[in-house]
């Protein structure tokens, strides 16, 4: 028999799906308050502390009707996840958004939102969101399909094995500018979901080649830009950066942002990519920060 240590995701996911469903499916603020702690910490920018303050915003957004822009606070409820996996305490869910193309008038590119939760005593005590400020995504038009996907259950997966895999690989390909390397870690069919991204193992490649023209260096003993977030269950491995970006009124001050990747591990190679990326607003410097969180 399973003990509860063991049954602890399942239920903490379960949460999650209540609560996405609850509150922004049903856009109904009066639910936060049975799902989320009173002391909610919230990591994203501009997206206030505490259930009340949550609820409040979220009452605002809700006004405005479902086919407004969206807040950093907003999560599409409605829409049935691409994943949710879960580790000890922490519930990852990713959902597919394709927005407007602003190089293309008319058309679209893949947009891949996530969220990040911490449950506590039955309660969402923490919050983590891939949404950029300078571009909050909007709903996408109506029967656009969900693109969901099947983690696998099989025990045999060693989830540890696939998160040093994927730390590996960001130190020994981005963190050591070196192209070559991507062979080591990643499947020759790999699946690149993000359509602003090059495809395949060998678009990877020439895409860090051209990133990286100086390289290639020693890599580092461990990721020069340490993870924020590292979450994995079955398959899949959903890594989080925490990358300030600096505010849009030229004041130098800085937002908190959460730069997402997700990957599906098979035979020690990356097979498949979803990036939290927005092509209408992609990371710049100043970052990373002097510390992450844990």
């Amino acid at each position: 028999m399973a003990t509860s240590l063991e049954q602890q995701p399942r239920i903490n996911k379960l949460l999650v799906g209540r609560f996405l469903t609850d509150v922004f499916g049903a856009r109904n603020a009066d639910a936060v308050v049975g799902y989320v702690a009173p002391d909610l910490v919230q990591h994203g920018a501009d997206v206030p502390d505490g259930a009340q303050a949550f609820a409040d915003l979220l009452r605002r957004e809700f006004g405005r009707g479902p086919t407004a822009d969206q807040g950093a606070a907003d999560v599409p409820g409605p829409r049935d996840p691409v994943f949710v996996i879960a580790e000890n305490d922490l519930v990852c869910a990713c959902h597919y958004l394709p927005q407007p193309d602003p190089d293309s008038p008319g058309s679209t590119f893949d947009y891949y939102a996530f969220t990040t939760y911490r449950i506590r005593d039955g309660r969402i005590s923490e919050r983590w969101s891939s949404v950029n400020k300078i571009a909050p995504p909007r709903l996408p038009a109506p029967g656009t399909p969900t693109r969901a996907t099947t983690v696998s259950s099989s025990p045999s997966i060693d989830i540890e094995a696939n998160k040093r895999l994927v730390l590996d690989f960001y130190r020994c390909v981005f963190d050591a500018k070196n192209p070559d390397a991507v062979k080591d870690f990643v499947a020759e069919d790999y699946l690149q979901h993000v359509s602003h991204y090059p495809p395949g193992r060998e678009g990877l490649e020439e895409f860090v080649r051209s990133r990286f023209p100086d390289g290639p260096v020693p890599p580092p003993a461990e990721p020069l830009i340490p993870p924020a977030l590292i979450v994995a269950e079955g398959d899949i491995v959903v890594v989080a950066a925490l990358l300030p970006q600096a505010e849009p009124d030229e004041s130098g001050a800085l937002y908190p942002y959460y730069m997402y990747d997700a990957y599906r591990v098979r035979g020690q190679r990356l097979v498949e990519h979803w990036s939290g990326i927005t092509k209408s607003a992609p990371p710049k410097p100043p970052g990373p920060p002097a510390a992450a969180q844990t």
